[in-house]
């Protein structure tokens, strides 16, 4: 049988509110339905919480939809009104106070994204700016063992989740949250509420600038990025090599289908430049990435030479441009950053701006 959004509507007709007759669908209660695959997003609006009454909507809900299907995941959430009768105001929770929101994302995995958005990270942070890193590899979230705080458990402080803070970093990460040799089976909608909640639920406050590390590939949760957070923009990692560059090309169109700008691309492990002697030699075929960018009208934001000390500093949990300033991929890191700054609204500004507003 096939799931649909009618089907699923039908099958939550039998879900009733406590101590009445009405069910959640004539009471306008359903906010949002969304199914994925084998995966089912239901969240509901309610006047005020109530856990009782949450309870019991969502066992309800969850035998209704399993009827269905027994093997369907399915995830309830509850949205509180806040007094508001305007149902779209009531499902958009308030935005944290972040100057500028940037996704760091490729078409593949392999290239060294999340070194490269670890390292631009303190680049940022080099030039004055305070920096967080939303890590949203959800399989693979290498992040916290780059910054050496895997293992690490955040902590709520005011009803806000507190990022861990390593080397002046502000960093959440679904790492914290998993056992080191667990994997996470997670579809869409699973994925677009753990987005959801890492973007409203974290103390972001007074970050200038959040990266947004993104998993590899176009899949959900580049898209849930695009539906949950006011992005900035995008910047795409690729190699210098032609099966790299056609996968980057797909992460290109993927942003632009979704509106998201598009604000430049890095090559990383562009050449090898010798520590002792400083002979440039090229690993992979090089020209691709200027040239796509040439196609597109992306700007071409840099390249990043390969230093095997990069990759042990990412191993020893210390990144590279804490005790490597002046290398040659320091220097490039650095460019890469100042080329950003034009882009970049500071958490200063962003509150002047709503300030203004008001």
């Amino acid at each position: 049988m096939e799931i649909t959004q009618e089907s699923l509507l039908e099958a939550l007709k039998t879900v009733r509110l406590p101590a009445q007759k009405q069910s959640v669908v004539e009471s306008g209660l359903i906010s949002r339905l969304e199914i994925q695959e084998k995966s089912v997003f239901v969240e509901y609006r309610l006047a005020e919480r109530n856990s009782m009454f949450e309870k019991s909507l969502s066992f309800q809900s969850n035998k209704a939809l399993k009827a269905l299907d027994s093997s369907l995941e399915i995830v309830v959430d509850f949205v509180e009104s806040a007094g508001d009768s305007s149902a779209e105001s009531a499902k958009k929770p308030p935005r944290p106070a972040i100057g500028s929101i940037i996704a760091v994302g490729s078409g593949k995995g392999g290239v060294g994204k999340s070194s490269v958005t670890v390292n631009l990270a303190m680049a940022l942070k080099k030039l004055k700016y305070s920096v967080g890193i939303l890590d949203c590899d959800l399989y693979g979230p290498s992040i916290p063992t780059m910054l050496g705080v895997e293992g690490k458990k955040p902590m709520m402080l005011n009803r806000k989740i507190q990022p861990i803070e390593a080397h002046g970093i502000k960093l959440m990460s679904a790492g914290f949250f998993v056992e080191e040799d667990q994997g996470l089976i997670w579809r869409g909608p699973m994925i677009h509420k753990l987005i959801q909640q890492f973007y409203v639920d974290v103390d972001w406050e007074g970050t200038d600038v959040l990266l947004v590390d993104l998993p590899p590939g176009t899949g959900d949760a580049p898209l849930s990025l695009s539906q949950t957070m006011p992005l900035t923009g995008s910047v795409l990692v690729t190699l210098p090599q032609k099966i790299s560059l056609i996968d980057v090309k797909r992460a290109y169109a993927m942003f632009r289908q979704v509106n998201v700008p598009i604000l430049g691309l890095i090559e990383n492990m562009s050449e090898f430049v010798c520590p002792e002697c400083g002979t440039h030699s090229e690993i992979f075929s090089r020209g691709g990435s200027t040239n796509f960018c040439k196609e597109t009208g992306v700007p071409f934001l840099g390249e990043i030479p390969i230093d095997p000390q990069l990759r042990e500093a990412c191993d020893r949990g210390l990144p590279y441009l804490i005790n490597h300033e002046g290398t040659a991929v320091a220097e490039a890191f650095m460019r890469v950053a100042d080329s950003l700054r034009s882009v970049i609204r500071t958490a200063d500004e962003l509150e002047e701006a709503v300030q203004i507003v008001l």
